[in-house]
């Protein structure tokens, strides 16, 4: 990517035409990724091009392919494990591709080899656009404040560092379970699992992992075959991270979940864990704890409550109105009739514009809702989600009480 389509990148985000999610997908890994971080910038940019950039969350582009003997040259350590391999990859995404293979002792294993000079190539495009940017903010102070452009390029920069960087992928799923096993007691997650991870075969630029028998969500969703309640299953286990623990999978895309022909949900692509603070994960739950009941003024007052800047009477009497306004069609709707990611980015837009301030705590958050609302959709469009998620928020509701004693 260089500096002029950069730049182009940037504006078109701004303009009144929707940009072409093919020519930012051609641009590279990194234009990906700035699209992929704008989508979820409701206070930059308007809710019709936020969705539209979403759409790169699960149609990034896939790397060149390399047949497997090609990535793993001189790795001898685990060729000389592996009894057989696919050389042609079954999964190939924004940073990596993934090969079927067997061990000697006779384990199927999933392969993940990221190319040796992808690293390089990513960071070395970051260099030459903070370079571009520091100059173009010396002649031009005012483009900094607009497009937030050094904070977007950090963001990018450290998330996406982690993805290149595999160990990353097991510590942090490793974390995650260490969550779930810590918790089976007071809360029932048998139903989720991870793949195990063959440590001593596995780098900074290859996961050698048990290969799951199953289908990704994706793959179920696209041939009709994932039942609801496998996705309120989902909602459940994810809500019980976000808002009673506050670490969470940050890219719970469809394609990064199986469901096991054991019936357990795999999370895959753990990397770059979200987080989020005790007083946004409070406030967010009692947010859609009542938006659930359908008291629109209990959960107005518990958005203004997660606000560094909380509204005065006067403002928040305002604010209240048009949220009241806003919330008049959802009551018992379905979610094709109205979508809960677009009415969040609607409601985030409100209160920042009514003065309100969220940080960027909110964002990760809103990535999940994209994504758990987008299958639902596709499996189950006349759902209605709040009436169907309002029986575990009262179990939620307990184990959030406990944290706080």
């Amino acid at each position: 990517m260089n500096i002029f389509g950069f730049g182009k990148l940037i504006f078109s985000f701004y303009g009144k035409k929707l940009p072409s999610l093919y020519k930012i997908q051609k641009q590279g890994l990194l234009a990906v990724k700035i699209a992929q971080h704008y989508a979820l910038r409701i206070d930059f940019l308007g809710e019709e091009m936020c969705t539209h950039l979403s759409q790169l969350y699960t149609h990034s582009f896939p790397t060149e392919e390399r047949t497997l003997s090609e990535l793993l040259e001189g790795n001898d350590d685990l060729l000389k494990n592996l009894a057989s391999w696919d050389e042609n990859p079954f999964s190939s995404a924004s940073v990596g591709q993934v090969h079927r293979g067997t061990l000697k002792s006779g384990k199927r294993v999933a392969i993940k080899v990221i190319r040796s000079d992808f690293k390089e190539s990513f960071f070395r495009d970051i260099l030459r656009i903070e370079r571009f940017i520091s100059f173009l903010g010396k002649v031009w102070p005012k483009f900094n404040k607009i497009f937030d452009p050094n904070g977007i390029l950090e963001n990018i920069k450290a998330y996406t560092g982690r993805e290149l960087n595999l160990v990353n992928e097991y510590t942090d799923m490793e974390k995650l379970k260490k969550i779930r096993d810590s918790s089976l007691q007071d809360f029932d997650l048998k139903s989720l699992s991870f793949p195990e991870v063959y440590k001593e075969l596995s780098s900074q630029r290859v996961l050698v992992s048990d290969y799951i028998d199953g289908d990704t969500l994706d793959h179920l969703l696209t041939e009709g075959r994932l039942t609801y309640d496998n996705l309120l299953e989902l909602f459940r286990i994810h809500s019980f991270y976000i808002f009673n623990k506050g670490v969470f999978h940050g890219d719970i895309h469809p394609g990064n979940i199986i469901l096991g022909n054991d019936k357990k949900l795999y999370f895959l692509d753990c990397a770059g864990l979200s987080t989020i603070s005790l007083r946004l994960r409070k406030g967010l739950f009692w947010f859609f704890y009542y938006l659930s009941r359908y008291d629109y003024p209990k959960a107005a007052e518990n958005l203004n409550k997660m606000s560094q800047r909380t509204l005065g009477s006067q403002s928040y009497s305002i604010f209240l109105e048009n949220f009241m306004e806003l919330y008049s069609d959802f009551t018992h709707a379905t979610v094709s009739e109205v979508s809960l990611t677009r009415r969040m980015m609607e409601t985030i837009k409100l209160g920042i514009n009514s003065g309100m301030d969220f940080g960027s705590g909110m964002f990760p958050v809103i990535k999940s809702l994209m994504y758990l609302d987008g299958m639902v959709m596709r499996c189950n469009p006349q759902a209605v989600l709040m009436d169907d998620v309002r029986g575990f928020t009262d179990i939620l509701l307990k184990k959030l009480k406990n944290t706080e004693k």
